[in-house]
């Protein structure tokens, strides 16, 4: 698996005793580097992103905006939690450009890996076309997307957010965009206040978004349920070319920025699932972008979980249907829908989006 970093996403600096700092990184890479199985990673260094390519989801004014601040040096905000410092500029736009360069690595032809993980700082997914928030400067899963339209010729993409706070500058920018299916799991209601399940996007993109609000406690029952129940079937419908997955790590039980309770395990199974779905629907094509996720050493064993998931996929050619997939995922006697605690909610989806069974 091609596996994007740079040292100098560690320069980004949003102020004293913030969540969203170096360490995160730190604890990643140091992980990554004692982990059995490091031999099947290939390092990849990012490139910077211009700014023509970050038009492509954001505007002029507000890209001069954050180079501008970020080149005046100190410490600047875009607004009460967003930091900006003279590294800041350059570091998301590493970021951006790492997120293309996981995507030109596995479109080549014959690729080693079909699929990458990106780690960098800042995250991306409540950045929005022209402002930043939530930590985030740059809304970098976005961008891949829609470099990976443009310059792939791709023209369905589904982007699967398990991070524990809505995505809701992604959902903006693909709100009335049926080329683009945004799936999020998230905490609701909880920071930033959006992802209800009735949000299902506008015009061309009316029910091409998906949110699973869960509520405080969720648990790892209601996602594996939520994934085999109606994702799996909903993106088969859909038949997208690639998936991205933005990947926030704050749904862990230990993480203080959520209530929600998955173990690091948990990322594993939700990856097989994925993994599953992209073997047969885009060539196993996947890229993951790191998002949240704020208690260190939970954060880094969840990466690691989350890229064996990916690599963990021998069995998956003798799944046959959603039936096999839950099999493979739970334990026997396990009953996923005995123990979800967002039944109703479920149900809701499953009705508004035309999923049986």
């Amino acid at each position: 698996m091609y596996f994007v970093y740079d040292d100098f996403f560690l320069k980004h600096e949003n102020g004293p005793s913030h969540p969203e700092n170096p360490d995160r990184l730190v604890y990643i890479m140091d992980a990554l580097g004692k982990w059995q199985y490091s031999d099947s990673i290939d390092m990849v260094s990012p490139e910077e992103a211009n700014e023509k390519q970050l038009a492509m989801v954001h505007t002029e004014e507000y890209i001069n905006a954050v180079r501008k601040l970020s080149s005046g040096g100190g410490l600047s905000f875009l607004d009460m939690d967003t930091g900006v410092n003279k590294y800041t500029y350059k570091s998301a736009i590493l970021g951006a450009g790492g997120c293309f360069k996981g995507l030109d690595l596995i479109f080549r032809p014959n690729p080693r890996f079909n699929k990458f993980f990106l780690a960098a700082r800042p995250p991306g997914h409540h950045a929005f076309p022209s402002r930043g928030s939530g930590f985030c400067i740059f809304n970098t899963i976005s961008l891949g997307a829609k470099y990976a339209q443009k310059k792939y010729g791709i023209e369905k993409i589904a982007i699967i957010d398990f991070d524990a706070h809505h995505g809701n500058g992604t959902q903006d920018v693909f709100y009335d965009d049926g080329s683009v299916f945004y799936i999020s799991f998230h905490q609701y209601p909880h920071y930033p206040g959006s992802g209800n399940f009735n949000e299902m996007g506008d015009g061309s993109g009316k029910g091409y978004n998906l949110n699973f609000p869960f509520i405080p406690g969720t648990k790892e029952p209601d996602y594996i349920a939520a994934i085999i129940d109606i994702v799996v079937p909903v993106v088969e419908r859909f038949a997208p070319e690639l998936i991205l997955v933005s990947a926030g790590y704050d749904s862990h039980f230990s993480d203080h920025m959520s209530s929600l309770g998955l173990n690091a395990v948990s990322y594993r199974k939700i990856m097989i699932a994925i993994s599953s779905l992209a073997q047969y629907l885009c060539k196993g094509r996947i890229g993951i972008i790191l998002e949240g996720g704020y208690e260190y050493l939970s954060t880094s064993e969840s990466v690691l979980e989350t890229l064996y998931g990916c690599m963990d996929i021998s069995g998956l050619g003798d799944i046959k249907d959603r039936q096999g997939l839950e099999d493979y995922l739970t334990e026997d006697g396990c009953n996923l829908r005995e123990k979800a605690r967002n039944w109703q909610i479920l149900k809701k989806i499953k009705d508004l989006f035309g999923v049986e069974g």
